[in-house]
């Protein structure tokens, strides 16, 4: 039906093209389309929006006649924006990468053009996590931000915004390289805790209250781990309200003997123990003068191997992928090693992977068409596939 709606208007044109603009008074002369004009001129566009173009046919007689669903649009370069002549969206340019296209609107052997330019992907909103938390006086809150952008992709932005508290006297928030979003409380009240890059900003309240810290639980209880591989460790806290809290990333975190296992202090990653030779320590976390402990412990166990998945996967311009690498043991067990391997892509120019804490193993194809390796490393032990942007 759209089709046939779209011939009709089409002949409906030429006759009136044909017939004569009737101005003159006299026998009429034909009016012939002697040029066409793509507005907007030039426009440049942010990656994953549209852009809606308009074809305008001048005659010979000077009159105008809009011409968006009866032209032939085309993209030069589909590759960085297609274009739609669908009746309901003729005109309609989608954008696919950054770059350039000239986009045509062309009507028998007549045509105009403009040049259409897309931009990497701006930032549209910030969500600040978690949602308008509660912790106890001394308790430190660690926030995340989370930006969305104009192609519909999300990205952990904490490192990269600037926080603020809006009354400092409750609670103050960090923009030091190693502990960005990291509140710390300092009076009874309430807060708001905004992240902003350029105009864009989001935000949640931090409330602080009264309670003080009785003690500290950490989980899980006396593990067992093999060597060179990750426990993630949690700390919770018991209030003077009888309320509990995690506060995994306010504690200090500590292992009895470093040469048996560490864990990390590092925003992004605390509370996380690596087994570094067999043996057994003691796991604290410690608020103040408060503290909680377990045992872990790191068999010898060797790492034979290494499997990456999804093996030889192929997927389109910037997409991700999370990448798990799975450890094979001398014991013939197997152990999920995401998190403590190191991540490495053959060509970076195809797809970048992170080696970030909270993002490990995650892939994104980054516009350029062909194929990379995806590695995970542990020592001298590694394992590979193929990621493919076809």
């Amino acid at each position: 039906m759209k089709v046939q709606l779209k011939i009709l208007f089409i002949v409906l044109l030429l006759a009136m093209f044909t017939t004569g603009c009737g101005c003159g008074g006299g026998g009429g002369t034909s009016a012939v389309l002697v040029s066409i004009e793509v507005t907007p001129a030039d426009p440049g566009i942010a990656l994953g929006t549209h852009q809606q173009f308009t074809a305008t046919g001048i005659f010979s007689n000077n009159s105008t006649q809009d011409l968006t669903n009866s032209v032939t649009w085309s993209s030069s370069d589909t590759s960085i924006a297609t274009i739609s002549n669908q009746t309901d969206s003729a005109g309609l340019a989608a954008s696919q990468a950054t770059g350039s296209t000239m986009i045509t609107a062309t009507y028998g052997s007549v045509s105009g053009s403009t040049t259409l330019t897309v931009t990497a992907a701006s930032l549209v909103s910030i969500t600040v996590s978690p949602s308008n938390p509660s912790v106890a006086q001394g308790i430190a809150q660690q926030f995340t931000a989370m930006g969305t952008f104009t192609d519909n992709t999300t990205q952990d932005i904490t490192t990269s915004v600037e926080w603020s508290s809006s009354d400092t006297s409750i609670a103050t928030i960090s923009n030091t390289p190693g502990s960005k979003g990291l509140a710390a409380s300092v009076a009874e009240g309430s807060t708001t805790i905004a992240a902003t890059s350029g105009s864009i900003s989001g935000s949640t309240t931090l409330t602080v209250t009264a309670a003080s810290l009785v003690s500290i639980t950490v989980t899980p209880a006396n593990k067992s781990i093999k060597n060179n591989t990750t426990l993630q460790y949690t700390a919770t806290g018991h209030f003077s309200d009888n309320t509990t809290q995690g506060i995994t990333t306010s504690v200090e975190w500590s292992s009895s003997d470093t040469s048996i296992a560490t864990i990390s202090n590092t925003s992004g990653s605390r509370g996380l123990a690596t087994g570094v030779a067999a043996g057994s320590t003691t796991i604290a976390a410690t608020s103040g003068s408060i503290s909680g402990s377990t045992t872990l412990t790191v068999t010898a166990t060797a790492l034979v191997s290494i499997t990456v998945t999804p093996a030889n996967k192929s997927v389109g311009f910037h997409t991700n992928v999370q990448y798990t690498a799975t450890g094979h043991y001398s014991d013939n067990t197997t152990e999920d090693i995401t998190t403590s391997v190191t991540w490495s892509s053959s060509n970076t120019s195809v797809a970048t992977i992170s080696n970030q804490p909270g993002s490990k193993g995650l892939a994104t194809t980054d516009g350029v068409r062909g194929r990379t390796i995806i590695t995970a490393t542990s020592g001298s032990i590694a394992g590979s596939t193929y990621l493919i942007d076809p």
